[in-house]
């Protein structure tokens, strides 16, 4: 035999669904307000606003990202929220394509086994091989490896040419050069403006390579975490730019590059308040995780 609910009982459990409506209402009530501070603090800030590897990187929440970095399906993401331009991984293959890829090997996050690096396989093996981000990721996505080119097509159907930042990737010291050639020639014959375009880079000999391959190149040192050292390189090597996580690098350190006459980039933030803070430090360009927050908040 059922026990009846006693009617003081039954008010409490009347009450939860109200309750929780109330909290929500809160909550939404507290995010239009932040939006609202962050839109009216940073509207019209003179960054450029580009896609980490396209829209970013995996992600749980906050937001909710599927795409794998450097995936054709993440960058069509990033432009079409408003980005005005592209960070992408570029490594090349052992017989001289511009493949981009962000990790040293195919195996952690393709469905490649073998721990292999693309320099040291042919084009054919790796181009359209599969992402693998884990179960969940994948349910949303169908992304293959592409080529540089495939992407550069791609752009060049835009009124005007986006801002490319090329991570520069090469575990071989003696293909510098080889690299260097190579990705010169198929960014000429796609006629991409040299003012659009930056290399980066933490090895100075490897942005080296490209200054002779092409003197007015736009050249980055990527800090790696230590921005005085590379401070340091730059001004001793002539380089045009540093780069560096916005969680590494304070406003008075940005300030200081821009003084020496250094472009400064920093990358990450996908949270409201990281982007916001990486903005207050008033960088030139921000590769940043969430492009549609980010643009929010400046337009």
């Amino acid at each position: 035999m059922l026990t009846p609910v006693k009617p003081r009982r039954k008010r409490r459990l009347q009450f939860i669904p109200k309750l929780l409506l109330a909290l929500g209402g809160m909550g939404l009530l507290l995010y239009a307000a932040r939006e609202f501070y962050y839109a009216s603090r940073y509207s019209g800030a003179d960054v450029l606003v580009l896609g980490h590897a396209g829209s970013g990187f995996f992600s749980p929440l906050n937001p909710f990202n599927p795409l794998p970095p450097n995936s054709k399906a993440s960058f069509l993401k990033a432009m079409a929220h408003g980005a005005d331009g592209l960070e992408v991984d570029v490594q090349l293959s052992k017989d001289g394509v511009p493949i981009l890829y962000h990790d040293v090997t195919l195996a952690s996050s393709t469905v490649w086994q073998e721990p292999d690096t693309i320099e040291n396989l042919h084009a054919s093996e790796v181009v359209g091989l599969a992402y693998k981000g884990g179960f969940i990721y994948d349910l949303f996505h169908q992304e293959k490896i592409i080529t540089l080119e495939e992407l550069l097509q791609q752009l060049s159907a835009y009124p005007e040419q986006p801002y490319l930042h090329i991570d520069l990737r090469n575990h071989d010291d003696s293909r510098h050069g080889y690299y260097a050639r190579t990705l010169m020639a198929l960014l000429r014959q796609y006629d991409y403006p040299l003012q659009r375009l930056a290399f980066i880079s933490p090895n100075a000999d490897f942005l080296d390579a490209f200054r002779h391959e092409e003197p007015k190149a736009t050249l980055m040192i990527d800090t790696g975490g230590n921005f005085e050292q590379a401070m340091q390189t730059i001004l001793a090597r002539g380089f045009q730019g540093i780069c560096a996580n916005g969680r590494d690098v304070s406003a008075e350190q940005v300030q200081e590059a821009k003084q020496q006459g250094l472009q400064v980039v920093l990358f990450g933030g996908k949270s409201n308040s990281r982007i916001a803070k990486m903005i207050a430090m008033e960088p030139d360009a921000i590769q940043v995780n969430d492009v549609a927050a980010m643009r929010r908040m400046l337009d």
